[in-house]
């Protein structure tokens, strides 16, 4: 790998740890281009700005085929492996984190949406039947990212206290309520 392969993917990873941990407005480029040991104009040169090094993280974010594999693992058990392992494996973790700190940022929130919205819930539609299923994956999707919130920010008892197999089993219950709810006539 080339110095400057090097450099743009720890400017990436730092970036990517700082805008989902702290939030968009609440990280500058030099607080990046510091703690990756680069100069700040190469965010320039490989992002063009804050906002294109902010919308890079993203494009890993939301990238799990297998949701959408319809002869795979179903969407519920893979979602579940993904916001109740520990807290240190948790891929969905730290993308509830993301979307918390930066759904409602001035200026990436509406980036934010529109990714869960095109990569997640509007795929998820699809798979789990089409049209008139949005409220249906609406609600599946609140479950995780709500309930992830509640354990692992809110440290709420009942959900923060359980065990990773728990928390996995309160998922899959709460899951299966919103997959099975129905609008009243």
């Amino acid at each position: 790998m080339t110095k400057a392969m090097k450099a743009k993917d720890k400017l990436l990873e730092v970036a990517r740890t700082a805008f989902w941990e702290r939030g968009y407005s609440n990280v500058s480029l030099r607080d990046i281009s510091g703690a990756a040991g680069v100069d700040v104009a190469l965010i320039s040169r490989y992002f063009g700005s804050k906002l294109g090094l902010f919308e890079a993280t993203l494009d890993c974010a939301f990238d799990w085929p297998e949701l959408f594999d319809p002869e795979g693992e179903s969407p519920v058990e893979m979602l579940v492996r993904k916001f109740s392992a520990p807290q240190t494996e948790a891929i969905g973790a730290s993308v509830n984190r993301m979307v918390l700190v930066n759904g409602s940022d001035p200026e990436v929130g509406a980036m934010v949406r529109e990714r869960v919205a095109s990569e997640l819930a509007v795929p998820l539609a699809k798979r789990m039947g089409g049209a008139g299923h949005e409220a249906n994956v609406a609600l599946f999707l609140s479950v995780f990212l709500g309930t992830t919130a509640a354990r692992q920010t809110l440290k709420l008892p009942g959900l923060a206290d359980q065990s990773s197999e728990d928390f996995a089993d309160q998922l899959r219950h709460m899951a299966a309520a919103a997959l099975a709810w129905t609008p009243k006539p």
